[in-house]
């Protein structure tokens, strides 16, 4: 029996899309503090701030958008949220005060937390429901490349004070997105379930679903872990000497997430993600125990193939597993909770650790790390244990 299609042009436009989205995000995460320091010569809790204020906006946003998407028009949220998003980047070269770009940085956030969110939604509802992890993992390739490629263009133009070259290429990038959400088309089907008649009342069951919690849970519980290489790895190489092994890190690890994804997303939908997901948190544990136990270059790059393996390609299974334990009509609330869970982890994480950096030495985040990935792997056998939430996946799935 022949396999239903994945490749379709909607699915190439709507991660097209998510890669814009994220580009310009690294593009401004990493240009900005650089260009703060240069025009108001501000320190780094500054820099700090605007990535906090952005993320707290998103995470706060994201929820709403997941109930709008839930009853309303994804093709209307999509297009408004794209123009609001390109809107946002334009106001950029016009922000002419430290505190005008904090602002700005809050209502950039909003934008951000709903086209994430939509974006997601919407290639739930064009990937077939027997590819979907291929399908999911396939489409946050897009957030991958743009995580490094993003800093890179960032980093580089910020060096030689393209400032404004930044900010012009984001809002490019911005206006493709906003051709692409007009041209896209939703499947009927998904248009009609969104429509389902439900609670206009925003509550609590709009931001948590108890089925999709523990996997929500997980994925916070090791982006907490990820949150100490991507914050701190670079400064603890500058203590052992070894700055260029950091840098190769983080190469190696996007090569190896991008060769790994499309296999274990293939492998979650033929045999069932939970051991694969066994297999991906071991070697994020394996891949941080070299962190802290080696501080040779040639481990730290053995560690970044180890970690782009495991933890590069268990976030878009979890993500397919916090997708499939709710309602298909939910999946805007799912999308939402699987985003601020894997935010929340990486913000709380940064601060907390940074904070156990400065009490005990570089080398304790990494092992601090372990423990919370042993603490994710031990959460999710225990969830693993119970069956409840495939059966439902399935009951629901045949229902739909």
């Amino acid at each position: 029996m022949a396999k239903p299609k994945l490749w379709t042009k909607d699915f190439i436009m709507i991660t097209i899309m998510s890669l814009s989205t994220f580009l310009a995000f690294y593009v401004l995460l990493t240009a900005l503090p650089l260009y703060i320091a240069d025009e108001f010569q501000a320190g780094a809790e500054y820099a700090g701030l605007l990535v906090t204020l952005f993320l707290l906006a998103a995470i706060v946003i994201r929820p709403f958008a997941g109930k709008w998407a839930s009853q309303g028009s994804k093709k209307k949220i999509l297009i408004y949220s794209s123009i609001a998003f390109f809107v946002a980047t334009l106001l950029y070269p016009f922000a002419s005060s430290l505190w005008s770009l904090l602002l700005l940085r809050i209502v950039h956030g909003i934008t951000f937390g709903m086209m994430t969110t939509i974006q997601g939604t919407i290639s739930t509802d064009l990937i077939p429901d027997s590819r979907r992890g291929e399908g999911l993992s396939y489409f946050s390739l897009g957030m991958g490349a743009a995580m490094v490629v993003g800093p890179v263009i960032g980093l580089n133009l910020g060096n030689i004070d393209a400032y404004q070259a930044a900010f012009i290429l984001c809002m490019v990038i911005s206006a493709v997105s906003i051709l692409l959400s007009m041209i896209v088309s939703i499947p009927e089907k998904a248009r009609a379930s969104s429509n389902l008649k439900e609670n206009k009342r925003f509550s609590f069951n709009d931001i948590m679903d108890k089925k999709a919690a523990p996997f929500a849970l997980t994925i916070f519980l090791l982006a907490f872990a990820y949150s100490g290489i991507s914050s701190f790895l670079s400064l603890y190489a500058i203590e052992i000497d070894q700055v260029q092994a950091s840098s190769t890190f983080f190469i190696l690890y996007a090569i190896f997430m991008i060769i790994c994804r499309p296999f274990t997303g293939r492998w979650a939908d033929m045999y069932g993600a939970k051991w694969i997901v066994y297999a991906c948190i071991l070697l994020f544990g394996i891949g941080m125990f070299l962190l802290q136990s080696s501080q040779l270059g040639i481990i730290i790059m053995l560690a970044g193939i180890i970690i782009g393996m495991g933890y590069g390609s268990v976030v878009p299974l979890l993500q397919t597993q916090v997708i499939n334990s709710v309602e298909k009509h939910r999946s805007g609330m799912a999308y939402s909770l699987f985003f601020n869970a894997m935010d929340l982890g990486m913000a709380v994480g940064a601060f907390v650790l940074g904070m156990i950096a400065d009490s005990f030495g570089y080398r304790n985040i990494f092992i601090t790390g372990l423990a919370l990935i042993i603490v994710g792997g031990l959460e999710y056998a225990l969830l693993g244990s119970r069956k409840k939430t495939e059966e439902a996946t399935v009951e629901a799935r045949s229902v739909s």
